[in-house]
């Protein structure tokens, strides 16, 4: 098959030829196909263009080195800008930096600046909440991570997954309630 008739699949029909056939020239298609969104996605978390140049590089290789857990009915996409995510976060995690979003300044809010006291506070239950998360069961932080912070339907997260939605539900459902639990606990 040559290069002009392999631009023309579907990503599904492409994810099927790499996992299938294992068709190198596939999968560099669905690269050059996605290559620039991943790496502007990443730089949302990076900063750094090289950082992200990297991280996107490596999550491109770690994919085809497990291309045999590319999901069938879920789309390359949100498969790939998944594990970018994932290397962004590992990647910052090592740097010893914590994303924040601001919600606001308090100067446009007409409010004074927090004192040193309530950011202390601040970070104090962040570090607690990051602490219980990371104490969840493995499928547990995986659900929350990909419904939470990837924004996935229920039906995405099953395919990432491999379960169906009903149980997707179920084990997003005893992930909130083991950190309420916990919230509770150390009310």
């Amino acid at each position: 098959m040559n290069l002009k008739d392999l631009e023309k699949k579907t990503d599904g029909q492409l994810i099927g030829l790499v996992k299938n056939k294992n068709m190198k020239q596939a999968y560099d298609v669905l690269v050059l196909r996605h290559y620039r969104d991943a790496v502007r996605f990443c730089i949302q978390y990076a900063k750094e263009e090289q950082t992200a140049l990297d991280i996107v590089q490596d999550s491109f290789a770690d994919i085809y080195v497990h291309r045999e857990r590319l999901p069938q009915a879920c789309t390359f996409r949100t498969y790939l800008f998944a594990v970018v995510k994932h290397k962004s976060l590992d990647e910052l995690r090592r740097r010893g930096r914590h994303v924040t979003e601001e919600l606001g300044t308090a100067e446009s809010a007409g409010e004074s600046p927090p004192t040193p006291e309530d950011i202390y506070v601040k970070k104090e239950a962040y570090g607690e909440l990051v602490q219980w998360i990371e104490d969840l069961p493995e499928e547990y932080r995986r659900v929350l991570y990909l419904f939470c912070v990837e924004g996935l339907s229920y039906q995405e997260i099953g395919v990432v997954m491999e379960k169906n939605t009903p149980q997707i539900k179920i084990v997003l459902h005893r992930a909130r309630k083991k950190l309420q639990r916990k919230r509770r606990e150390n009310g």
